[in-house]
């Protein structure tokens, strides 16, 4: 069975460095007060990256290098792989971002914007045809066969469709809060759509997602404009789209995706202040669950300490590591 690659995007926003060059690109917008455009949210870590890379190690044992790709950073994974995998074969290679951008896209640069980043990573010199991409924050829940990912050229994904016309009317008639009329992922998803002219779009699920290479790359050096889209803000703008749910589309229109029902497959982590109890009943959740693969520990810095403790144990034991 041959090797594939995974690709994750990463960054830290309270380094020093990253946070001054950010701060002198903010404009008169203020787009750091809209959590969906330029907020703190969007550039928290918590060291999820960690689970997510574990994750790979323990549970996908068909992935060949690991890619991350950052502005510049480097999450320094070496003594964390030293204690829990000293056997580890599987390089993690750190990739800038601002390398993947062609000459005469410098001009866009920096951003500060993961649509913009995730819009290149089908860059990435020598990355297999059949890649993963996850974010930081996805993480495999158990052992999985490059099967459940691809089979036979094509990508597995597990996502229900969503009618383009009524996320449109959805967004017609959102309430505008401080004058901000809020970009939602579905928006970033139907923006996908509507670029393709199609009438639906893959609500994709937080997990690991397979894609090809060469059905992403081989659109966007075609398009050039659709690329452009994405590359020209610094911060997210109501026009961007969701590359993974673009490329999925474009995998449709080619034949080459096969649809199945997520299930009990994916396990949503997405707490909110203010929530209590909240993990353990996730916790308890994910144990009746039957055959669940992927997870995702969305806005990790929302939960109290007692609760990151609790999830921390959890994906540990689920991982066989210790912090």
């Amino acid at each position: 069975m041959s090797k594939i690659d995974a690709v994750l995007t990463w960054l830290d926003g309270e380094d020093p460095v990253f946070k001054a060059r950010r701060a002198k690109y903010l404009t008169s917008r203020g787009e750091d007060k809209f959590d969906d455009i330029a907020g703190t949210a969007r550039t928290v870590q918590s060291n999820e990256i960690f689970y997510a890379v574990a994750s790979i190690l323990r549970f996908a044992p068909y992935v060949g290098r690991i890619f991350i790709v950052t502005p510049s950073q480097d999450p320094h994974l070496g003594p964390f792989l030293e204690k829990h995998f000293p056997q580890n074969d599987v390089p993690v290679i750190i990739v800038d971002q601002e390398t993947l951008f062609r000459e005469e896209e410098k001009e866009y640069i920096p951003v500060f914007n993961s649509l913009a980043v995730e819009t290149l990573i089908c860059r990435i010199p020598t990355l297999t045809e059949e890649f993963i991409y996850m974010n930081d924050d996805y993480f495999f829940a158990s052992p999985s066969a490059k099967e459940d990912l691809f089979r036979d050229g094509k990508v597995v994904c597990y996502s229900p469709l969503r009618s383009s016309l009524s996320q449109k009317i959805l967004r017609a008639v959102r309430i505008r809060k401080d004058g901000h009329l809020r970009f939602t992922y579905k928006d970033s998803l139907l923006n996908g759509a509507e670029i393709l002219g199609v009438g639906h779009f893959y609500h994709l699920p937080h997990e690991p997602h397979p894609m090809l290479r060469s059905v992403l790359s081989s659109y966007l050096d075609a398009h050039p404009d659709v690329t452009a889209r994405n590359l020209r803000h610094r911060f997210r703008d109501n026009e961007e789209f969701n590359v993974q749910g673009l490329f999925y589309l474009l995998a449709e229109k080619e034949g080459r995706i096969i649809r199945e029902d997520v299930g009990e497959k994916q396990m949503m982590f997405r707490p909110r202040r203010g929530k209590t109890d909240y993990i353990s009943r996730k916790i308890r959740r994910a144990g009746k669950m039957g055959g669940l693969m992927f997870g995702c520990m969305n806005s990790f810095q929302y939960l109290s300490p007692s609760d990151q403790v609790l999830f921390r144990d959890w994906i540990e034991s689920i991982l066989g590591i210790t912090s």
